[in-house]
């Protein structure tokens, strides 16, 4: 009886040993997220628009708003009658902005005596001027200038005439700069020191 009572107590002790288990191992306690910080947008600034206005017209002239200007006489002058003028801005072969300037006439031109046709341009305080001219004796080239700032300026070659009723030459770069964004002009033919028609008029 003894005997099975030891084994008995034996038996519980080891199943006392043993019962315990495992240990639960507990969950760690969970660090919350933080959050990163959002860079604020900043709103667009507020831009402005520049409207570049025309250049206004000048009385008795006419205003450079583009590549071509231009303008028709009313008036019959004699014995030339100038008809039209025009200038146009960049010419093949020459550098810078150089000015194409066409007169256009009706009539015969004097076999005797001056003709000078000249083109007047400004700029619009009026505070650079030039003057661009073509001048025959007789019928043969005397002069091709600019004149600016009381001083002139000699031209090499000379203006075409191939076209009838027309004189065509040319305004140099350096002078078409010195009058800037905005300028004018206006345009007279004179025959033996006397303007015998103008453009406009």
């Amino acid at each position: 009886m003894k005997r099975a009572a030891s084994v008995c107590f034996a038996v519980l002790v080891l199943a006392g040993c043993g019962g315990g288990g495992d240990a639960e191992t507990a969950d760690a306690p969970s660090t919350p997220r933080q959050s990163l910080p959002t860079s604020s947008t900043r709103p667009p600034l507020p831009t402005t628009t520049v409207v570049a206005q025309p250049a206004p017209d000048v009385p008795g002239q006419v205003v450079v708003r583009g590549v071509d200007s231009s303008c028709a006489s009313a008036e019959v002058g004699a014995p030339i009658d100038l008809t039209e003028v025009s200038v146009h801005l960049g010419v093949p072969g020459h550098a810078g902005t150089a000015a194409r300037v066409v007169w256009s006439y009706q009539g015969d031109l004097p076999a005797t005596g001056t003709v000078l046709w000249s083109l007047s341009a400004a700029d619009r305080g009026g505070n650079n001027a030039v003057q661009l001219g073509y001048k025959t004796l007789d019928g043969n080239q005397i002069a091709y200038f600019t004149f600016a700032g009381a001083k002139q300026q000699n031209l090499s070659g000379a203006p075409d005439v191939s076209v009838p009723g027309q004189i065509a030459a040319v305004l140099p770069s350096a002078a078409v700069a010195a009058l800037g964004s905005e300028w004018h002009w206006k345009a007279v033919v004179n025959v033996d020191g006397e303007d015998v028609d103008r453009c406009p008029n």
